[in-house]
């Protein structure tokens, strides 16, 4: 068989379960320091609030093949240990280059990117290129399989231009009281 042919398979299959189950991710791509979008301190690594920091491209949804949460295996207890979960997602790769992902064949691009899902940000602990069908063939991948780790916005990013998320800024209700 074609290897082609069998990669076009294997998508529409995914496609169609993709159209039953309807998993989703909303990715955010790193814009990398030597571009000149994210600047910050050579000695804090952080930015100047408003100024610098890390910047994020628009969030782009994706559908995912398989998604699962695996929730924080320590207890929450009073002392203030803050409960964080992990999230493996699996993705197909022609996704990732036709939603305009750079170079998503490369992990090292990637492990500074956040997606976000059930309103919750995951910053990228794995990231891995999976099921090359044939070696001469530079668009042979099938999937990308990424594990990423919970990340609030207001801790994580205090100096940075980070993901936008609409949720906070768009209340149904006053986000302050009257004067």
């Amino acid at each position: 068989m074609d290897p082609r042919r069998e990669l076009s398979v294997i998508n529409n299959a995914i496609r169609r379960r993709n159209r039953e189950v309807g998993g989703r991710i909303v990715w955010y791509e790193f814009k990398p320091i030597n571009t000149g979008a994210s600047l910050y301190d050579d000695v804090y690594d952080e930015g100047a609030p408003g100024v610098g920091g890390r910047a994020y491209k628009a969030g782009v949804p994706l559908s995912t093949i398989y998604l699962e949460e695996l929730e924080d295996s320590f207890r929450s207890i009073d002392e203030g240990r803050q409960p964080t979960q992990t999230v493996r997602a699996t993705l197909l790769y022609k996704d990732l280059v036709s939603a305009g992902i750079e170079n998503a064949r490369e992990y090292q691009d990637h492990l500074n990117d956040v997606f976000e899902y059930d309103s919750r940000f995951y910053k990228i602990q794995d990231y891995k290129v999976r099921g090359q069908l044939s070696h001469e063939q530079p668009t042979g991948e099938v999937v990308v399989s990424v594990m990423g780790f919970e990340v609030y916005l207001d801790q994580e990013f205090p100096f940075s231009n980070g993901p936008k998320n609409p949720k906070l800024t768009t209340l149904p209700w006053p986000t302050s009281f009257p004067s």
